[in-house]
């Protein structure tokens, strides 16, 4: 009996360097990966509706508004009409499918006319070889849902710190405790100035 492989890296969302599967942020950007746990695809619509591209980020692990079961039953019954993709904010990965899918379905209807407009069928040809990509990609997504690989958009806050320290904690809380030491060292000062006025006066 094998013995199932364990994965040794990781693919880092934002900038594509292989980590280490344990590793808690990545060292070309920072990008430190709990905070993925946060990342929402809601977030990720707005941003995109928005054009704020720069806060996206593409990730295999689903955020906690996307269900798993709807986004395999969307592809399973309406990936040739990119439902799935609609239904995570990849609109234009869905509107490709769903125009191809809608323009061989008229064309198959109304097949006569077509082939009286362009005898040669070079435009059933394109069009068929466009379904032709449709059909490999639809059954492709279903696979890579089922493995939870499939790419799902998130949204992340720039504005928070990034990276994390070498003890583990991160810069807002670093900031924070400088400020509060630069403060009790004033305050010290302050109080050693006084004293050393109350003795001089003494």
């Amino acid at each position: 009996m094998k013995l199932r492989r364990e994965k040794k890296f990781k693919e880092c969302p934002r900038c594509g360097l292989r980590c280490p599967i344990n590793a808690d942020s990545c060292t070309e950007c920072g990008l430190v990966f709990s905070r993925l746990d946060f990342a929402t695809n809601a977030d990720a619509k707005a941003k995109i509706k928005r054009k704020e591209k720069e806060y996206i980020l593409y990730v295999s692990q689903l955020p906690s508004d996307v269900s798993f079961i709807k986004l395999l039953l969307l592809c399973i019954f309406g990936g040739l009409f990119g439902a799935h993709s609609f239904y995570v904010g990849r609109v234009w990965r869905g509107i490709i499918p769903l125009t191809v899918t809608l323009i061989l379905t008229g064309f198959t209807i109304f097949n006569a006319e077509m082939i009286a407009i362009d005898g040669t069928g070079t435009l059933l040809g394109a069009i068929s070889t466009a379904l032709g990509f449709v059909m490999f990609m639809w059954p492709l997504d279903i696979v890579l849902i089922f493995t939870k690989k499939f790419k799902v958009p998130v949204a992340i806050d720039l504005d928070k710190p990034t990276v994390h320290l070498a003890n583990d904690e991160s810069i807002e809380n670093q900031l924070l405790k400088a400020e509060i030491l630069n403060d009790v060292k004033q305050i010290k000062e302050e109080t050693e100035e006084e004293s050393k006025k109350d003795k001089n006066e003494v």
